[in-house]
């Protein structure tokens, strides 16, 4: 009788400690699923952006690459059922952002898209022929819990970013930052109310910005109280490096099959 009840003691701790193993070890993971360079060798690497977000038992896409039989693969490698996303987030109409959506909605037409209305009108159309009614954005909206779109913020072309209040502080995604990354994360925190920025991942839009313009850039967005920054897609080369060098600890790199935890 003794023995029976000290297996069943032993029974119940283990049952909660694979309990508590199943729980993510983050609020947050972002994964890079399509980026100019891999961090994965069987992830394949393109000109272009594509992040998953899991935030509090919600998952949503930003943006969606430029091939989109790469996009669904590399989805594949990272282990994501499409079925599992609830929310794509386009930042702008570009090719390499936009072009993996069509067929990701064919795997999961109960996803909500979410296109700024200024779209030209080509990508509306093509969403018209397999069914997908794209959200036309305009100002910020909540996409679910804790995680919003800016809206339009005026570039060449407007762009939309998202936005994720963790208990630790923002993360800001950025598709390419058109509009300039200083403008965006200025609206940001205007909108949220903010001062800082925990994390600043994505596209910067430097690839063609020489030494100088990069550091003042830089140099602005520490007077913002940008904590951690990982430059992806269009950031550029020379700008990774700046970065490296300017925030030291607080720079990480990214890359296809990247998993982000952020602290």
């Amino acid at each position: 009788m003794r023995t029976q009840m000290w297996m069943l003691i032993v029974m119940s701790w283990l049952a909660g400690t694979a309990e508590l193993g199943s729980q993510p070890r983050s609020e947050l993971e972002i994964q890079i699923i399509y980026d100019n360079t891999s961090a994965r060798e069987d992830m394949g690497a393109d000109w272009g952006f594509a992040a998953l977000v899991t935030f509090r038992g919600h998952r949503v896409l930003f943006d969606s690459g430029a091939y989109p039989e790469l996009f669904l693969e590399n989805l594949k490698k990272m282990g994501v059922d499409p079925s599992s996303i609830e929310h794509a987030v386009i930042s702008h109409h570009h090719m390499d952002h936009r072009s993996g959506i069509y067929q990701l909605y064919g795997q999961n037409p109960s996803m909500k898209v979410h296109f700024l209305d200024n779209f030209p009108v080509q990508a509306f159309e093509a969403a018209d022929t397999i069914g997908m009614e794209p959200h036309r954005v305009m100002g910020s909206f909540q996409v679910v819990s804790g995680i919003y779109s800016t809206g339009i913020i005026e570039g060449s072309p407007p762009e939309q970013s998202l936005i994720i209040e963790t208990a630790k502080g923002i993360v800001l995604l950025t598709g390419c930052c058109h509009p300039g990354v200083v403008k965006m994360v200025e609206t940001v925190q205007k909108q949220r109310g903010k001062d800082s920025i925990h994390l600043l991942i994505g596209g910067l839009h430097m690839f063609m910005q020489n030494a100088d313009q990069i550091k003042a850039t830089i140099a602005r967005l520490k007077q913002m109280n940008v904590a951690t920054v990982i430059p992806a897609h269009c950031s550029g080369d020379l700008a990774k490096q700046l970065f490296q060098e300017a925030f030291g600890k607080g720079f990480d790199t990214a890359g296809a099959g990247r998993r982000i935890a952020p602290d």
